[in-house]
């Protein structure tokens, strides 16, 4: 991952999405994290996208919040913060779409969207079950 390749808002939100998970005393940071900070966002752009590809963004709210439940807490200082292995794929994936895009700048579309294309992760198959396809969100 080059951070460097990322939109300001886009830098924005994984950070957000960092503090977080940490706020949250999660010792892994993975794509369910980003998901969350993208859902609640107050300009409402990620639940914008999911409602108008066809998904229901209430429904991938509620089985988020269930699921970030599920995640094990650690009392005291977290201490370090790990990279899931399923975030550095979506990293990937978002900075591939954006090259095959022709945009030099992952956008907070791009995160998104390759939320929604790693089907394998916790934040894919809660957004594939909340209606939400690549084909659609593109």
């Amino acid at each position: 991952m080059n951070i460097e390749k990322y939109t300001e808002r886009a830098r924005g939100f994984i950070q957000s999405a960092q503090t977080y998970a940490l706020g949250q005393g999660h010792q892994q940071f993975s794509p369910l994290h980003l998901l969350k900070v993208l859902i609640d966002d107050e300009e409402g752009m990620a639940v914008g996208l999911i409602d108008r590809a066809g998904g229901n963004s209430k429904t991938a709210r509620a089985e988020l919040e269930a699921a970030l439940k599920r995640i094990p807490k650690i009392s005291g200082d977290a201490g370090q913060l790990y990279l899931s292995r399923e975030l550095a794929r979506v990293f990937d994936t978002a900075e591939s779409a954006a090259q095959k895009a022709g945009d030099s700048f992952v956008t907070v579309e791009r995160l998104l969207l390759a939320l929604v294309i790693e089907k394998d992760t916790d934040a894919g198959k809660i957004l594939a079950s909340a209606g939400v396809t690549p084909a659609a969100l593109n």
